[in-house]
């Protein structure tokens, strides 16, 4: 037997130990799927904002939610999380869970009913990352 190192694996081999996991985990989980999900936020041939989410029994997971720069601080982030939340409760979540950095949008999702859960300090050297949750 031996260990083998991989830099930079590609996708392949990240999977291979990805899904003998998920194999190994198969028959703990309480629901069958993982549903992914993206809302778009469009003008014209410009794409001005988005949100990729995830719907796993009843928790809503925000993988990515972002706005240009340009349309910031006018509302549209919170509208774009709100039509992922009415989506997630009309599938039956309870919860929605997401993590963010301190230089990112902690403030926003605060404003928006989340609270932090747990706080990663120094992460990956100086930065805060921050677990958050909000009950639908």
């Amino acid at each position: 037997m031996q260990f083998s190192l991989i830099e930079n694996p590609e996708e392949s081999e990240i999977n291979k130990v990805r899904h003998r996991l998920q194999e190994h985990n198969e028959p703990f989980w309480e629901v069958d799927d993982k549903y992914k999900f993206v809302i778009n936020l469009n003008d014209e041939n410009a794409m001005l904002g988005g949100i990729v989410f995830t719907i796993f029994g009843e928790w809503l997971e925000i993988d990515f939610l972002w706005v240009d720069s340009s349309k910031r601080d006018k509302g549209y982030g919170r509208k774009i999380l709100e039509q992922a939340e009415t989506y997630a409760k009309l599938k039956g979540c309870k919860m929605s869970f997401l993590n963010t950095f301190n230089f990112q949008a902690k403030p926003f999702y605060e404003k928006n009913g989340y609270g932090v859960v747990y706080t990663q300090k120094n992460y990956p050297v100086t930065n805060y990352r921050y677990f958050m949750e909000k009950k639908l």
